[in-house]
This record gives structure tokens, sequence and C-alpha cells, in this order.
């Protein structure tokens, strides 16, 4: 899941700045106009950066609740096989008049990541993943794929009817899945620091 810890050092990190603190700066001199605006402002931008952390960390909390509780691993390979099946299909169904050599080229990284999703198995005791939505969406999803070319061979053109059948399935499977975690940019990003060029 989204980690959360990590906000509160966030929050003690904005409290921290130069921007803020208890020390009420327009005591030591009451003449010094420049002074008194720059604290003010200080203060301004502290306030605005701890308000905008809070209601960052508020609402990765609430969207956490909405998500699986699974190992980082699982969570990370099957949000890779959701991904490059859909990318998969999308081709497929965009790229009709592609040849059989060509479509195969572009599921290559499709066939990579359920390699890999499959290896993965299903964990062992309270880390067991066999019991979640997402699991079941994409052996559902993964079943139904490897029907259609049992039957239809390994390069027929999939029927529009069963591949949104199994992109509903990845996108089921995809909303139950945790976000990968935030990197420091998005947490930039997130509270309006846009860093600069150098």
């Amino acid at each position: 899941l989204v980690r959360l810890a990590p906000c509160a050092g966030e929050l003690a990190r904005a409290e921290a700045l130069g921007v803020g603190g208890t020390r009420d700066e327009d005591d030591d001199d009451d003449d010094d106009d420049r002074g008194a605006h720059a604290v003010r402002r200080r203060a301004f931008f502290a306030t605005n950066v701890i308000g905008a952390v809070g209601a960052m960390c508020a609402g990765l909390e609430n969207a956490a609740e909405a998500f699986e509780d699974v190992p980082k691993d699982y969570a990370r390979l099957a949000r890779d096989v959701v991904d490059a099946l859909t990318k998969s299909l999308e081709y497929d169904a965009a790229n009709a008049g592609a040849s059989p050599g060509e479509r195969y080229k572009f599921a290559e990284p499709a066939k990579a990541a359920v390699k890999a999703y499959i290896a993965y198995g299903t964990g062992n005791g309270p880390t067991s993943v066999s019991a979640t939505t997402s699991y079941a969406d994409i052996t559902e999803a993964l079943r139904e794929l490897s029907s259609f070319y049992k039957k239809n061979g390994a390069t027929a053109q999939m029927a529009s009817d069963t591949r949104e059948r199994i992109l509903a399935k990845l996108n089921e499977a995809r909303e139950s899945l945790p976000p990968p975690e935030p990197t420091i940019m998005d947490k930039l990003f997130a509270i309006g620091v846009t860093p600069s060029a150098e």
C-alpha cells in the first residue's frame, strides 16, 4: 500500500523550514517594515506548505483504504502484467491490418510480464494473494486469453467482444491494486513545488 508514514516527516520538515517557527520576528525590530513583511511572507508560505502536505497525506490515507493490502512485489508484478496486456490488446484493436509478425513482436513485453507474474505464484500464509480481487480478475483475463488462442491459433486476430471482456477484467484489477509509491518528484508536485532547472 501507499506508505503514509513519510507524511509525518514531510510535515515536520515543512514546519522546520526557515519559513515558520514560533519566534515572533516582528518584535525584534518593530520599525523594520521590510523585515516584518519578509516574516509575514515566510509565515504565509509555511502555512500553505504545511496545509498542502497535510491535505496530501489525508488524501493518500483515504485513497489507500480503497486498495488491496498486498505484498509490494505482487502489486508491482500485477501492475506490470495489467499494463502490458492492456497495451498489447489496444494495439491489436487499433492495428487490425498489422501482420501476425508485427502483432507478435508488439506482444513480447506482455508475454514477459505474464511469465514474471506467474512465476511469483500466490504467496504463502498471511501474504497469500489468491483471495484478492486483483488476483481473481487477472486470472480470469489470462484464462480467457489463453482459451482464445488455443482455440483460434497464436496469430489469430482477437474478436472485439473477447478483447473487451479481457480489458474490463484488467481494468477491474488495476482499480483494486495499490498505485506505485510516489517518488520524490511526485511529492514535490503534489504540494505545488516545481523544482528549478539548473
